[in-house]
């Protein structure tokens, strides 16, 4: 059955977009995700006896998130964490992973479907997966991370595409994240918050998830540096776990770890962003996410939200 939209990864841009058009009623829409889970960066994992998000940690209400952000509290499954200056913090209690579940009522999604090339026939997309599966869509939308997405059009060979912003795509880079997941013996003190950014050093942020609300036990999230994860990222695991907890015993000498584990983002921040929001790469061919919305959650649904605006 030919689709009218398909959109490639299930991360929030992906999600917010089959919502979009599933409430517009523009037609059908089949979202294909690698993973075996929704929600990208949106992480939540149950490990350690407990839970830990390991992705995003929380989202900020910005203008352009409002009407998801309408769309959880009417779910009562957000809540507010805390107020800085750079402005309102907000997660849920079940983590993050959550939020992504609560789009995807009534969405139909094929989880465990890797797309490894794509093609333009008679005015229809044609997908093919790792596994020789097929799908065929008047529609095609990829929102998985940049690189993924240009890995599928150098493979699919297209003759619509336009080398020269391909090309410049191509420049756009992005971080790695090496991320410690710490079980403690007893609480400790991170600040008022319960969450820290670095602005030097081997930490990009700390989280205490309990203070979030997430665990019921003492229980820390480390991300490492951009420079740090980059450096370390090929490493055996045990080894990337014993430098981090080096350093994160040196920070905080009086912390008792009784369990740790070791997550990892290849893809986790883009460092720059494309000129605008979306991409057309051909006809009826969409690339979105943080790639042209922004390095956020909500430069993810910035980039659904333009390309929404446009195709409907």
């Amino acid at each position: 059955m030919i689709k009218d939209y398909i959109i490639i990864g299930a991360g929030l841009s992906g999600l917010n977009t089959a919502r979009k058009i599933k409430e517009i009623g523009l037609g059908s829409v089949l979202i294909l995700e690698k993973s075996r889970g929704i929600g990208g960066r949106m992480a939540t994992r149950r490990t350690l006896e407990t839970r830990f998000d390991h992705g995003a940690q929380f989202y900020r209400v910005k203008s352009d998130i409002s009407e998801l952000h309408e769309w959880w509290k009417v779910k009562n499954i957000s809540h507010r964490w805390f107020v800085s200056f750079k402005g309102d913090h907000w997660c849920s209690d079940q983590g993050m992973t959550a939020l992504a579940k609560s789009i995807v009522d009534g969405l139909e999604i094929a989880l465990e479907k890797q797309i490894h090339t794509i093609r333009y026939d008679n005015n229809i997309w044609k997908l093919v997966s790792d596994k020789n599966e097929e799908w065929e869509c008047r529609n095609l939308i990829i929102s998985a991370p940049l690189p993924q997405a240009l890995l599928i059009l150098e493979r699919s060979s297209l003759k619509q595409i336009d080398l020269q912003e391909i090309a410049e795509l191509k420049k756009i880079q992005y971080t790695k994240a090496l991320i410690g997941l710490l079980i403690l013996e007893q609480d400790i003190l991170i600040n008022e918050f319960g969450y820290e950014e670095f602005q030097s050093g081997d930490f990009f942020s700390i989280t205490d998830q309990k203070m979030k609300g997430v665990s019921k036990i003492s229980a820390i999230t480390i991300t490492m540096s951009p420079t740090f994860s980059e450096s370390e990222f090929d490493n055996a695991d045990d080894v990337v776990m014993t430098k981090i907890l080096k350093i994160f015993k040196e920070k905080y000498p009086m912390a008792m770890i009784t369990g740790s584990e070791l997550k990892k983002w290849r893809y986790c921040q883009p460092l720059s962003k494309y000129k605008s929001f979306y991409f057309e790469v051909a006809p009826k061919l969409y690339l979105i996410g943080d790639a042209f919305g922004g390095a956020s959650l909500l430069g993810a649904v910035r980039s659904s939200e333009a390309l929404c605006d446009y195709i409907f």
